[in-house]
């Protein structure tokens, strides 16, 4: 059974957050960063104290939202606040060393694959030029069937299921603020990829690495303006599914994509 808006399926999902955050933590050991936008946050800091207008107008966020994650990981001891500037911790600057490591030795292993693939495609001129002549001239002829059969047909389902998704957060976009629109927009992408209206919580805080207060905040909003709605499974946990209000506007669109 759904359950509506209420203090009291809030505080379920807060703690259902917590819990799921403090499970994750115990897992790999101790309670770090696992976003990329925090690793980029934290790297920016290591250079100087920031303002968090400052860290948002280089990374193309909103203030608040980077507000909302550098106030996050204050409570975790990565970042302290003084006078309007936002500094790293002895904590928050270690890890911000260890991002910058692992970083420059993914770039030099990339580069490093990179450099073997443009080695590994050099041709073997001489073994080129005797295939070529050896091998037969094929005469032109018609088109095979099947070939023929694909020119002009539409896209696949996939596609036309991305093609919708686009189209409903374009029709809903003036009815959400950039935050909604950030969560709404993962979860038609999702829709456009698996083809489920629905996603468990855990599943949505870890693919967009978000912060749960920020999460549980936005989806509030989201349920309050009937874009989506949670619903508690008893034994998989909580579920955030595309309401009937943002389902009609999806199938509008399919309907329209398809005439």
């Amino acid at each position: 059974m759904g359950l509506g808006v209420s203090d009291d399926l809030w505080k379920a999902v807060r703690e259902y957050l917590e819990q799921h955050e403090e499970a994750k933590a115990k897992a790999r050991g101790r309670r770090g960063p696992r976003s990329r936008l925090v690793d980029a946050i934290l790297v920016m800091l290591l250079a100087k104290p920031m303002r968090a207008a400052e860290i948002a107008g280089i990374l193309g966020y909103t203030t608040r939202y980077i507000s909302s994650y550098l106030s996050y990981w204050k409570t975790r001891g990565y970042v302290e606040y003084e006078s309007g500037l936002w500094y790293l911790t002895t904590l928050g600057e270690e890890y911000a060393r260890e991002v910058l490591d692992r970083e420059s030795r993914d770039r030099f292993n990339e580069f490093a694959a990179v450099a073997q693939r443009i080695l590994n495609s050099l041709p073997d001129k001489a073994a080129i030029n005797s295939k070529r002549e050896a091998r037969p001239r094929r005469q032109a002829g018609p088109p095979l069937p099947f070939i023929a059969g694909l020119k002009g047909k539409p896209g696949n389902k996939q596609q036309n299921k991305g093609l919708t998704a686009s189209c409903a957060l374009d029709v809903i976009a003036e009815e959400l603020d950039e935050e909604e629109a950030e969560i709404m927009r993962f979860l038609l992408d999702h829709y456009a990829k698996w083809g489920t209206t629905y996603i468990y919580l855990d599943q949505l805080q870890e693919g967009m690495q978000a912060d749960f207060q920020w999460l549980v905040k936005n989806l509030r909003s989201l349920q309050t303006k009937g874009f989506i709605y949670i619903y508690r499974d008893p034994r998989l946990g909580m579920r955030v599914g595309m309401s009937k209000k943002t389902k009609d506007v999806l199938e509008a669109c399919s309907a329209g994509l398809d005439a």
